[in-house]
C-alpha cells in the first residue's frame, strides 16, 4: 500500500521552479505571485505587473520570471504571449470592499480587457472573488460581454479552493476565455485539515508569538456572541481553516486566525503558518515587513489551486483544437446552465430565443430552443437557415429523441433500444406534440432537410433498425447516437459543458468540418520565422506568397515580415509594435504597401507592391511612400513585384526610378530601375 504524500512534502515537491519552460504568461496584478508560481511549476514562465514594492520584491525573490513594479494602466505594453491571467483588484466588488464596483478607483478589469486586446493570447484566465456574482452581476456581464467581442469563448466557475488540496474553505470565481476545449480541473476526493496542513507548527510557541490579551479574549467573546457565532472563529484542526483574508491575518480583528493552544492561551498564527493554510511551499520568502507580508499571504492566490489550473491551460495549449471564429460566435453564451445552484432551480434553460416569431405555447417554445441550444453546442451549422427551419429541424430532433412536453432532458431516447422512427412516424409525433399540420407526404422533407444536417454530423443515426434499406426507404428508421444521447440527457446539469467539450474534442463538429472544405481552396503561406498564414485564393495573394516565400529569401538578408494583408483581412500579419520602433508612419490600410519586411542585417525596410490590378511603384506613389516614411529611422527599399514578364511589360513604362523590380517566374533574378547602384537604399 502506497503511504499517503503529507501536505507539507506535497507543496514542497510539486511547487518547484522547473529549468526549462513550455509556454510564457503574462501575470496581471500579481501580487506576490501565488497565481505564478502555480503555473511556474507546471513549466509556463510568467512575466509579473504588481504596483506594490514589497509583492515585486517577493515575486522577483522566488520566480523565474521578472514583475515589473508598476501601477498598470491602459498605456502599458506587453509582450506577445499565449497566456494571459490575472486578479483584477477585488475590493471594489468583495463583500469587505463596500462592492462599489464601477465607482470604485481601483477596479482592474479595464486594463485586463485592454491586455487581452493588445496580446491577442489563445487564453486567457482571471480570479476574483464571489462578490461579482451577486450585487455586481451586471458588471460581470459587462466585463464578459466585451471580452466576448474579442473572438472568444467564455466561461465561468465558482470553486472551492478546498476541493483542489488547499486547506482552506476560500470561494473564488474562475472565468476563462479561449478558442477551443477547455476543461475546468477536476475536484480531489479529500479534504485537508488545518492540523495536516501545519502539523507540529499547530502546538508550537514560536519566538515571536503574539498571544491575546485578556481584553481582546473579552472581546472575541463578545464578537462572537453579538454575530450569534455557534462554533468559536479559533483554527480547527479537523477541518479546512476559513477564508484567508488580509482583514483576519494582519489585524487584531475578532475573526482573526488564531490557534487555541492546550494550556487556553489563544495566539495569532504566523505569517509562515499563514503561508501554508495558502498552500504557498517552505522554500518561498516573504519580502517586506511583517504586516506586509499577511497582506500578501491573505491577497493570493493558493499555489496549489492555481497549479491545478494551470495543468488545464497547458492541457489546452497542447491539443491545438480550435474554433473559427463564425463557430466561437454561435457558441457565446453570457451564463451556462447548472453551472451555478441557483441555475439549477431555473428550469427554463435555454439561454436564447431562436424562434422570436413562433406562436407556440411557452413550454414548446422552451423546449424548441432548448433542442436548438443543444445543437449549436454540438457543432450544426444555423448560418442561412430560417426561424422556421430551425424550428422543424428542432421538433425533428425532439421527435427522433421522443421529447415532449413534460418530458425531462434526462429522459432522451438513443439508439439500440428498439425505437427508431421512420419519417412519416416523425411528422405524426411532431403534429401531436407541437401543433403542427403536417402533410404525411411531407416524409421525404424530412429526411431532406430537416434531419440532413444532424444525421452528416453523426447526431442522428440512419437506418438503426434495417442499416440496409435504401436511401430513398421511407421505412428507414433515425435514433439518436448513444454518444450524443449522453450529452442531452446532461443538458441543464453541472456536467452538460464537460461532457459537451469531451465529445467535441472527439468527433469534431460539422461546422468544422464544412470550413475545413472552404480551407482547402485557401493558400498556405509560410513567413520567415515559421508561422504559416492562410490566404484567400486569386493570383494576388499567390503574388505575395512568391513575394514573402522567394523574394525574400533570395534578396531580403533575412528580412522579417512586418505586415501583409488579405482582400478577406487587411491586417492578417501585422506587427505593429516593431513598426512603431521603426518610426514607421501610423498604420492606415489604404496607405500601406502590400508587403512590409525589415532586415535587422541591413537596417533596411523592404516596400514591396504586389502587381495584378492595382499599379506598380510610379512616380507619384513613390514620391507618396517618401513623404509618409520620411521619418523612419531606416533606409527604405522599394520594390515592385510581378507574377510573369507579360504583366511586367505592360506596365514598365509606369515604374519610378531608384526603385527594384522583381518577376516570379524568373525568381533569382532582380531589375534594377536606378543606374547608380544595384540593390540598395537611395538617399532620402
Amino acid at each position: 500500500m502506497v503511504k499517503a504524500m503529507k501536505f507539507a512534502e506535497r507543496i514542497n515537491s510539486e511547487l518547484r521552479i522547473p529549468k526549462k519552460f513550455e509556454y510564457e504568461a503574462i501575470d496581471l496584478f500579481a501580487g506576490c505571485g501565488g497565481l505564478s508560481l502555480g503555473f511556474e511549476s507546471c513549466g509556463i514562465k510568467t512575466v509579473g505587473y504588481e504596483m506594490e514594492q514589497d509583492y515585486a520584491d517577493t515575486y522577483n525573490a522566488n520566480l523565474a520570471g521578472k514583475c515589473h513594479c508598476v501601477r498598470l494602466e491602459k498605456s502599458q505594453k506587453y509582450p506577445r504571449v499565449p497566456i494571459v491571467i490575472g486578479g483584477p483588484p477585488c475590493q471594489p466588488f468583495s463583500v469587505g470592499g463596500n462592492q462599489q464596483g464601477l465607482k470604485d478607483s481601483r477596479d482592474g478589469f479595464p486594463v485586463f480587457i485592454d491586455a487581452v486586446q493588445k496580446t491577442n493570447p489563445d487564453i486567457w484566465i482571471f480570479e476574483n472573488v464571489r462578490g461579482l456574482l451577486y450585487k455586481n452581476k451586471h458588471y460581470l456581464d459587462e466585463v464578459l460581454s466585451r471580452l466576448e467581442s474579442l473572438d472568444y469563448i467564455v466561461e465561468h466557475r465558482l470553486i472551492k479552493v478546498a476541493y483542489y488540496g488547499v486547506p482552506q474553505n476560500r470561494e473564488r470565481l474562475i472565468v476563462v476565455g479561449h478558442r477551443g476545449n477547455f476543461n475546468f480541473p477536476k475536484e480531489e476526493n479529500r479534504l485537508v485539515s488545518v492540523g495536516e496542513a501545519l502539523e507540529e507548527m499547530a502546538f508550537s510557541v514560536p519566538e515571536n508569538a503574539k498571544f491575546l490579551t485578556p481584553s481582546m479574549d473579552k472581546y472575541v467573546a463578545k464578537y462572537e456572541k453579538s454575530s450569534k457565532c455557534i462554533t468559536p472563529r479559533d483554527l480547527h484542526l479537523d477541518r479546512p481553516a476559513r477564508t484567508l483574508t488580509c482583514r483576519n491575518l494582519a489585524g487584531a480583528t475578532g475573526d482573526m486566525h488564531r490557534i487555541l493552544l492546550p494550556d487556553g492561551r489563544r495566539r495569532r498564527i504566523t505569517v509562515r503558518e499563514a503561508a501554508r493554510l495558502q498552500s504557498f511551499p517552505d522554500w518561498f520568502k516573504f519580502e517586506g515587513n511583517e504586516t506586509s507580508q499577511y497582506y500578501q499571504v491573505g491577497n493570493a492566490v493558493p499555489p496549489l489551486f492555481a497549479r491545478a489550473i494551470a495543468k488545464s491551460v497547458k492541457e489546452y495549449l497542447d491539443s491545438q483544437f480550435r474554433y473559427d471564429s463564425a463557430e466561437i460566435m454561435s457558441r457565446r453564451t453570457k451564463t451556462q446552465p447548472g453551472l451555478f445552484s441557483s441555475d439549477r432551480k431555473n428550469k427554463r434553460y435555454p439561454m436564447h430565443d431562436y424562434i422570436p416569431a413562433s406562436s407556440k405555447p411557452a413550454a414548446v417554445r422552451d423546449l424548441i430552443n432548448g433542442a436548438l441550444d443543444i445543437l449549436k453546442a454540438f457543432g450544426i451549422p444555423f448560418e442561412n437557415l430560417t426561424q422556421r427551419r430551425l424550428e422543424k429541424m428542432a421538433m425533428a430532433f425532439l421527435a427522433v429523441a421522443d421529447l415532449k412536453r413534460g418530458s425531462q432532458w434526462k429522459d432522451a431516447k438513443q439508439s439500440g433500444g428498439g425505437r427508431a422512427p421512420q419519417t412519416r412516424q416523425i411528422i405524426d409525433y411532431i403534429n401531436n406534440n407541437f401543433g403542427e399540420q403536417i402533410s404525411s407526404g411531407s416524409y421525404d422533407d424530412i429526411r431532406r432537410k430537416d434531419l440532413k444536417l444532424m444525421t452528416v454530423a453523426g447526431i442522428i443515426e440512419r437506418s438503426a433498425n434495417n442499416p440496409t434499406a435504401s436511401t430513398n426507404n421511407p421505412t428507414r428508421g433515425y435514433a439518436l447516437n448513444p454518444e450524443f444521447a449522453e450529452a442531452v440527457r446532461a443538458y441543464g446539469t453541472s456536467a452538460w459543458q464537460d461532457i459537451v467539450n469531451k465529445l467535441i474534442a472527439k468527433t469534431g463538429t460539422l461546422h468544422a468540418r464544412l470550413a475545413a472544405k472552404r480551407e482547402i481552396t485557401t493558400i498556405p503561406v509560410v513567413i520567415p520565422g515559421g508561422k504559416t498564414l492562410s490566404f484567400g485564393p486569386g493570383e494576388h495573394n499567390q503574388l505575395q506568397k512568391a513575394v514573402i516565400e522567394k523574394f525574400l529569401p533570395n534578396f531580403g538578408f533575412g528580412a522579417e515580415v512586418l505586415y501583409v494583408g488579405d482582400s478577406s483581412d487587411k491586417f492578417k500579419h501585422l506587427e505593429k509594435e516593431k513598426l512603431e520602433q521603426l518610426s514607421f508612419f501610423k498604420i492606415a490600410h489604404e496607405e500601406l504597401p502590400d508587403v512590409i519586411a525589415y532586415s535587422k542585417k541591413k537596417n533596411w525596410l523592404f516596400l514591396i507592391e504586389a502587381v495584378h490590378s492595382s499599379g506598380p511603384i510610379h512616380a507619384l506613389r513613390l514620391a507618396e511612400l517618401k513623404r509618409l516614411t520620411r521619418k523612419c529611422s531606416t533606409d527604405i527599399v522599394y520594390v515592385t513585384a510581378f507574377l510573369d514578364r507579360a504583366t511586367f511589360r505592360k506596365y514598365a513604362p509606369e515604374i519610378a526610378w531608384e526603385t527594384e523590380v522583381w518577376i516570379a517566374d524568373t525568381p533569382e533574378h532582380l531589375i534594377h530601375y536606378n543606374g547608380d547602384k544595384f540593390l540598395g537604399p537611395h538617399k532620402k
